[in-house]
């Protein structure tokens, strides 16, 4: 049976009802922020209060779309990250976009998938039915959002979310953007014969892998053994309709590798994607 749903707005102590075709109920209060707005949404999917940074390009109008930029661990780097996609637009190095910035609560629940050595993980797949059911339509009825999406993450189980994502059966994102993953946490995923099939059914999909030289590398400059071995897995088996790049930062620790991988990810997706579809980068 469908809901009909009423949001309630609070906006400058007055109060507006709107109806929506979203299927759970979502309770959303919007304030702004100096850099963009902030939306705190009630999920009935996670079953907590997500509050969710919106960061618009200069100029926005509702007449243009704007790809989707995802951008974890928002708690830390919405802000930062929110103005060097404005400055990235800004130089003609990619077209306007909409930052949403999307904190972290708690990696293990919120992010892995079932990994057999961490018995709390298991829920990267409800996060991401959030993201479908949830946040995308609701940013869709505020905004004029492009029907394309990217994602940043950084470390840990950021950077493996990330990497879910590639390979299980999510087709949310055109693009991708892995900086510093714990791929090890995922060899059950990453070293069977059929790691790519799901990925070799969906839509052309960009993949940007990085780590930082001063990281954990060996001698010889060669990445991480587990990073290695996934370069190694995508340079023999990745399918046709994957574009990717490995990239060793020089000189990059584990924090300044985050910022390079955001914009210089960016700015090959969108180099890679120009060839097949036309953007206004004015």
């Amino acid at each position: 049976m469908k809901t009909t749903l009423f949001i309630i707005i609070l906006v400058a102590g007055m109060f507006s009802h709107a109806q929506n075709e979203i299927s759970e109920p979502i309770i959303r209060n919007i304030s702004h922020a100096k850099i963009g707005e902030k939306i705190k949404i009630d999920s009935k999917l996670l079953g907590i209060q997500k509050e969710i940074s919106i960061g618009l390009p200069d100029a926005y109008s509702d007449t243009t779309e704007y790809p989707i930029i995802v951008v974890l661990e928002a708690e830390l780097v919405f802000e930062s990250f929110a103005a060097l996609t404005r400055l990235m637009a800004k130089v003609n190095q990619i077209p306007p976009c909409i930052v949403v910035g999307i904190p972290f609560y708690n990696k293990h629940l919120e992010y892995a998938p079932k990994l057999s050595a961490h018995p709390k993980s298991g829920n990267a797949d409800q996060m991401l039915n959030f993201y479908d059911q949830e946040l995308f339509p609701l940013l869709d009825s505020m905004y004029n959002c492009k029907n394309e999406r990217i994602i940043w993450a950084h470390s840990g189980l950021g950077g493996l979310f990330c990497t879910y994502i590639l390979i299980g059966p999510d087709e949310q994102f055109n693009g991708i953007l892995s900086s510093s993953p714990n791929l090890k946490l995922m060899d059950e995923y990453l070293n069977n014969t059929d790691t790519f099939d799901r990925l070799a059914e969906k839509d052309t999909v960009f993949y940007y892998l990085t780590i930082g030289s001063k990281e954990t590398v060996s001698s010889k400059g060669e990445a991480r053994t587990d990073i290695q071995q996934f370069k190694q897995s995508l340079e023999k088996d990745a399918p046709n309709n994957l574009i990717w790049k490995f990239q060793l930062n020089e000189n990059n620790d584990h924090f300044t590798n985050a910022i390079d991988t955001y914009i210089d990810g960016l700015i090959l997706y969108f180099q890679e994607f120009k060839r097949q579809n036309t953007y206004d980068t004015h």
